[in-house]
C-alpha cells in the first residue's frame, strides 16, 4: 500500500479484517510511529461519509471522544478519506495488547500486581464512555492496550470502537467476543448495549483475576454457564461458587468475597439489575485493593489444555503457551 500523503510513510501491515486493515504508519513530520485503521468507502470525502454508515458510525464516535477525552481512552489524532477509505489515525501503543500479555505473564503474583489496578482503569473509561452515551460493544482483553508496564500498576487504555454505539443503545443484534457477550446478546430481541458493557466488565474481572474465563458462551447450552445460572437465581451469590466448585483444577482456592461480589453484581442475568460503570469505582474491591487469591491449581489446568478455540471461532487454532493458551481466550469478532 502506498503512503497515505506526504505526511505518513507506511512501515508494516498488522492485522486484516472484513472490510477494515490495521497498519503501522510513521508520521513524518513528529517521527512518530502509528497505528492506522483503514475501512474501504465509497465516499471521496468526509463531509459524503454519512452513507457508509459503519466508517461513518467509527469516525462520529471517535470525533465524540476528541472532544471529551480521558486518560484510559486511545483518542484519534486524525481521520481522513484517501484512496477509496478511511483513515483513522491513532497513537501507537508499543506494549502491546493486554490478552498478549497476560499469554507471557499471567501467574497468581502477575495479578496481585496488576489485575485490580487495570480493572479500574477500564471501569472509568467505561464510566466516562457511558456518560457520553456511548456504549463500547467490544470490551475485551485484545482491545485494551498497554501504555506503560514499566512500574506496578500497569497503565492501560481502552481503544477500538468498531462496534460501538451513541445516544440510543438500543441493539438488536449480538457483536463482539463470544466469551464476553452478555445472555441477552443471544436473544436476537432488542437489548441495552451499556448493560451489555457491564456483563462483559464483570466477564473481564474474572479473567484479570484467574487467568481464563468464566465459560464459553452466555447461553443455556453452555454447561457451565448452565450450572451458573441457575445457582444464581437460587441464591445470588452462589454464582461463581457454583461454577468453581464444580472444577476440579480451582475447588481448593476461592477468588477474595469482595472479588466475588462484585463479579456476581456484574453478572446478573436481568440486565436492569447490573451495577453501573460509576457504582463498580465505589465497590470495596476496587477503593481498597486487596490481594486476590488465585486458584492455586490453575497453572497445571492450563499446562494439560490443547483444546481448540470455541466452535463458534472460524479463526485458526493459536499455539498453546505454556501459562495462558491463546486458544483458551481467542474469538472473533463476531456479528450474529
Amino acid at each position: 500500500m502506498p503512503p497515505l500523503s506526504s505526511s505518513y510513510a507506511l512501515v508494516q501491515q498488522l492485522n486484516a479484517e472484513g472490510n477494515s486493515n490495521i497498519f503501522l504508519y510513521k508520521h513524518i513530520p513528529s517521527n512518530d510511529v502509528v497505528l492506522v485503521k483503514t475501512i474501504q468507502v465509497a465516499a471521496a470525502s468526509l463531509d459524503k461519509l454519512t452513507g457508509d454508515t459503519a466508517a461513518f458510525n467509527e469516525m462520529h464516535i471517535n470525533n465524540i471522544i476528541n472532544k471529551h477525552r480521558h486518560d484510559g481512552i486511545v483518542s484519534m489524532r486524525d481521520g481522513f478519506v484517501a484512496n477509496g477509505a478511511l483513515h483513522l489515525v491513532f497513537d501507537y501503543s508499543a506494549g502491546g495488547d493486554l490478552l498478549t500479555l497476560m499469554t507471557k505473564k499471567f501467574s497468581a503474583s502477575w495479578a496481585e500486581a496488576h489485575a485490580i489496578a487495570i480493572f479500574q482503569q477500564v471501569v472509568s473509561a467505561v464510566n466516562h464512555l457511558h456518560g457520553l452515551e456511548i456504549a463500547h460493544g467490544d470490551i475485551s482483553l485484545e482491545n485494551i492496550v498497554i501504555t506503560d508496564q514499566r512500574d506496578a500498576p500497569i497503565s492501560v487504555k481502552l481503544c477500538d470502537f468498531g462496534l460501538a454505539i451513541v445516544h440510543d443503545v438500543t441493539r438488536y443484534t449480538g457483536v463482539g467476543k463470544l466469551y464476553y457477550m452478555s445472555p441477552e446478546m443471544h436473544l436476537r430481541r432488542p437489548y441495552n448495549a451499556q448493560a451489555s458493557d457491564l456483563w462483559a466488565l464483570g466477564i473481564l474481572l474474572f479473567m484479570l483475576l484467574t487467568g481464563r474465563p468464566l465459560f464459553e458462551k452466555a447461553t443455556m447450552l453452555d454447561p457451565t454457564f448452565h450450572r451458573f445460572f441457575h445457582a444464581q437465581a437460587s441464591d445470588p451469590s452462589t454464582g461463581i461458587k457454583a461454577v468453581l466448585d464444580a472444577s476440579p483444577h480451582s475447588s481448593t482456592s476461592t477468588l477474595t468475597p469482595d472479588a466475588v461480589e462484585l463479579i456476581t453484581r456484574l453478572l446478573r442475568p436481568r440486565p436492569a439489575d447490573r451495577l453501573s460503570a460509576a457504582q463498580v469505582l465505589l465497590h470495596p474491591l476496587l477503593k481498597c485493593k486487596p490481594r486476590p487469591f488465585i486458584p492455586t491449581k490453575l497453572t497445571r489446568q492450563r499446562r494439560a489444555m490443547s483444546s481448540p478455540a470455541p466452535r463458534h471461532c472460524h479463526c485458526s487454532r493459536a499455539p498453546v503457551l505454556p501459562r495462558l493458551p491463546v486458544s483458551y481466550f481467542k474469538s472473533i469478532t463476531t456479528t450474529m
